[in-house]
């Protein structure tokens, strides 16, 4: 089976979980995609998104899946998914077999990078912050500093499929090397020569 955890402005009905869905469901595996809290038809606010909100989330889903006792369960996760799918992994050893990223965070501090101290001070006095069309709240800024997304890695026993663009402009393709790194002898390292973040080129 393979449980999808789509990226941060996605849904289980983005461009990316739709082709791994009719790409595998043919080939006999049991693909779970789920909108994560505050996003899609899941409830809440955008704003209150968290990288802790989003674990819980797959470790539920899951659990979930755990039910129909599937001989190997991969996550596959994009972007901030791909970040999510490796913690979740790592608390779930017990039921994931592998973990396939494309484009994820290797550092959750890249939602600060860049931002002057009196920038991460008026986000942290106002509460929110402006991200693209939306608003974040405090989450993020404070799980810059407090998540460690490649000890979750080097912690794990899975083997992980590394997946990046080398022209990704979101998540720098250093973050796909410094998750394969984590996983040392665990890892595969592909990188897409003149890819996107949002690998939707040919």
């Amino acid at each position: 089976a393979m449980l999808l955890c789509h990226g941060m402005e996605s849904t289980r009905g983005g461009d990316k979980q739709v082709a791994i869905a009719q790409r595998f469901v043919p080939m006999g595996f049991t693909v779970l995609g789920f909108d994560f809290s505050y996003v899609g038809e899941s409830e809440g606010s955008f704003a209150d998104i968290s990288i802790a909100g989003e674990v819980a989330d797959a470790l539920g889903a899951i659990d979930f899946i755990g039910d129909f006792s599937p001989s190997r369960l991969t996550l596959v996760g994009s972007s901030l998914g791909g970040a999510v799918a490796l913690l979740a992994a790592a608390t779930a050893q017990h039921m994931v077999s592998a973990v396939a990223t494309i484009a994820a965070l290797a550092h959750a501090s890249l939602f600060t990078e860049g931002l002057s101290e009196t920038e991460l001070a008026d986000w942290r006095a106002s509460g929110r912050r402006s991200w693209r069309d939306a608003w974040v709240g405090t989450s993020l800024l404070e799980e810059a500093g407090s998540i460690d997304i490649l000890a979750a890695v080097a912690s794990s026993s899975q083997p992980v499929l590394v997946m990046h663009g080398d022209a990704d402009a979101s998540v720098p393709v250093g973050h796909g090397r410094d998750i394969a790194e984590a996983a040392g002898e665990r890892a595969e390292l592909a990188l897409f020569e003149g890819v996107g973040h949002r690998f939707d080129g040919p």
